[in-house]
């Protein structure tokens, strides 16, 4: 899990740092839509927990 936390973070600096490269006006609007995708990314990642910690009755 460890990992693939770090492929994240990897890949959002790198997104950002394209999408300054391309045109620094658009990096707030890049920036703010890569929080809102990984939090959505988290909250997934929490209701599949939750729902396997459900199912399997602990």
């Amino acid at each position: 899990m460890l990992v693939m936390k770090e492929q994240i973070a990897d890949r959002t600096t790198t997104a950002i740092a394209t999408g300054a490269a391309m045109n620094w006006i658009w990096l707030p609007y890049l920036e703010h839509v890569l929080s809102i995708a990984l939090s959505a990314l988290g909250v997934i990642w929490l209701l599949v927990q939750i729902y396997y910690k459900v199912r399997s009755g602990r």
